[in-house]
C-alpha cells in the first residue's frame, strides 16, 4: 500500500494574532545563503522568511556574513552575536581566502556539538543570552533550532513557549517540538522512553522540511546522466550509486564536500576509495550550479544507509521534476511514491531496475508531488502550530481562556 502523503491547507489555517519570535542562528557559521550546504543555516533564513510573510516579528540572532553579494535574512531584526573572526579564531588554518578560514568548499564544516564548547561558541551562548534578555516580552516564542546544543541558552532565558521547530537530529528537548518527519518524531519518543508503552503529545508536530522556490530551477527536458548531491561518505550510499551506473553503463555526477581525486579514484580520508567507472566528481555546488544539475539529470540518487529524518536533496529533486532513487527507510516511505516521483529500493537489482525505469517517470507529477514542500505551503502548517501555541499560552494566564478545547466559529 503507497503512502499518503499529507496536504497543507492555508484554508484550514486562522490567522488571528501577530507573534514575536527570538530565533536562533549558528555558533560554527555565518548566518548566509552563502552556506548552502549546511541545512542548519538554510532551515534558519527561510523560517525567518516565512514567518516575517505572516506579518510577525522575528528577532534572528547569529553571525553576519561579510563575503560578496551577502544580503541579510528576511527578518525583523538581524541580531549579531559573534564575528567571523571568532568564528576563524577556533575553526580557521589561515587562509584568507575563506571567511571562516579554511576551504569549506572542499572539507566538511569544521564543528562538533557534541565537544566542548570553544571560544566563539561561549561568545555566542553569552551574546545570545544577553540580546534576547533586553527584548524579550511576554507571549513572545524562542525559537530553538540545534535541540541540546542550545540548551543553555533557552534555560537563561526562559522563555514560557520554548519550542524546536524542524527537528531533524537526535538530541531534542524542548516541551513542543515540530519534527521533519513522522519517522523521526516516533524514533525520538522511543528512544526518550525504552520499553515502554508510549503517549503522544497533542502540541507536537510533523511538519517538514521546506524550500523556497527561487532555489529551484524546473525543466522538463532531462539531459542522460544521474546525479548524487551531499556529503562523501559511505553511510549516504556513494558506492551504491557509483555501483549502479557502472551496472547500466550510464554516467554518474557526483557532487558535494569531502572528497579527492588521487590517482584517479575517489578519496575521502576514512570513508571511500572508490575506483575510475562512470562517475565524475563535480565538487561543491553553489545555489545556481545546484540547481542546474538537480533541473537537468534523469535521476537523483539518494540511496543513503544512514536513517534519513527528512533528505533535502531529494526534495530539491522533485521539485526540480527530477525522480529519485532512494532505500525504503527513514523518511522515504512518508515522501517518495514508486513510480510516481522515484523508487524506493532494497536490494542492487531492484537500483538497477529503477535506474531502468527512471525516464518514464512525467518530470511534471514528479514536482506536483512535491509542491507541498514549499514555503509558501508549509508556512501554514507552522502557523497552525504556534497559534495553537498561543492558545495554550494565554489559557495557562486567564482561566477563562480554552487551549486544546478551544473551538472557533468559522466567522472568527
Amino acid at each position: 500500500m503507497e503512502c499518503v502523503i499529507m496536504e497543507f491547507s492555508k484554508e484550514s489555517t486562522i490567522v488571528n494574532r501577530k507573534l514575536r519570535f527570538h530565533l536562533l542562528g549558528l555558533a560554527h557559521l555565518p548566518t548566509s545563503k552563502l552556506y548552502n550546504s549546511c541545512a542548519f543555516t538554510q532551515k534558519n533564513i527561510k523560517l525567518s522568511k516565512m514567518l516575517t510573510s505572516l506579518g510577525h516579528e522575528v528577532f534572528l540572532y547569529g553571525c553576519k556574513s561579510y563575503s560578496e553579494n551577502y544580503t541579510l535574512p528576511v527578518c525583523t531584526e538581524f541580531i549579531p552575536t559573534h564575528t567571523v573572526e571568532d568564528i576563524r579564531d577556533d575553526y580557521g588554518e589561515g587562509d584568507n581566502r575563506f571567511e571562516i578560514g579554511y576551504d569549506w568548499m572542499k572539507n566538511e564544516f569544521r564543528h562538533d556539538i557534541n565537544s566542548k564548547p570553544n571560544k566563539s561558541t561561549l561568545r555566542y551562548i553569552e551574546s545570545c543570552i544577553r540580546e534576547i534578555s533586553k527584548r524579550k516580552r511576554n507571549g513572545d516564542i524562542l525559537l530553538i533550532t540545534q535541540g541540546v546544543y542550545q540548551k543553555a541558552i533557552g534555560d537563561v532565558v526562559n522563555i514560557e513557549l520554548t519550542c524546536e521547530p524542524g527537528i531533524g537530529y537526535r538530541g531534542s528537548y524542548c516541551k513542543y517540538r515540530a519534527f521533519e518527519s513522522a519517522y523521526i518524531q516516533n524514533f525520538t519518543y522511543g528512544s526518550e522512553h525504552p520499553r515502554q508503552s508510549i503517549n503522544g503529545n497533542y502540541y507536537d508536530r510533523v511538519i517538514p522540511n521546506y524550500f523556497d522556490e527561487d532555489d529551484i530551477l524546473f525543466s522538463e527536458e532531462k539531459f542522460n546522466y544521474f546525479l548524487y548531491i551531499g556529503r562523501m561518505i559511505s553511510r549516504k550510499g556513494v558506492d551504491t550509486a557509483v555501483k549502479v551506473c557502472n551496472i547500466i553503463g550510464k554516467d554518474l555526477l557526483l557532487a558535494g564536500q569531502g572528497a579527492d581525486i588521487i590517482n584517479g579514484n575517489l578519496i575521502a580520508p576514512g570513508e571511500l576509495n572508490i575506483k575510475p567507472g562512470k562517475w565524475i566528481y563535480a565538487g561543491y555546488a553553489d545555489y545556481e550550479r545546484r540547481k542546474r544539475l538537480f533541473a537537468n539529470a534523469c535521476g537523483v540518487f539518494v540511496p543513503t544507509l544512514y536513517l534519513e529524518p527528512f533528505a533535502g536533496t531529494h526534495i530539491e529533486a522533485m521539485l526540480s521534476g527530477t525522480p529519485v532513487i532512494t532505500t525504503d527507510f527513514g523518511v522515504f516511505p512518508e515522501t517518495v511514491i514508486n513510480g510516481v516521483n522515484g523508487f524506493r529500493c532494497n536490494v542492487l537489482q531492484d537500483f538497477i531496475n529503477a535506474a531502468n525505469k527512471i525516464k518514464t517517470l512525467s518530470p511534471v507529477q514528479v514536482r506536483n508531488s512535491a509542491e507541498k514542500f514549499l514555503c509558501n505551503n508549509v508556512k501554514w502548517l507552522y502557523e497552525k502550530w504556534f497559534q495553537e501555541l498561543y492558545d495554550l499560552y494565554e489559557s495557562v494566564h486567564n482561566s477563562s481562556k480554552l487551549a486544546w478545547h478551544r473551538i472557533r466559529n468559522t466567522s472568527e
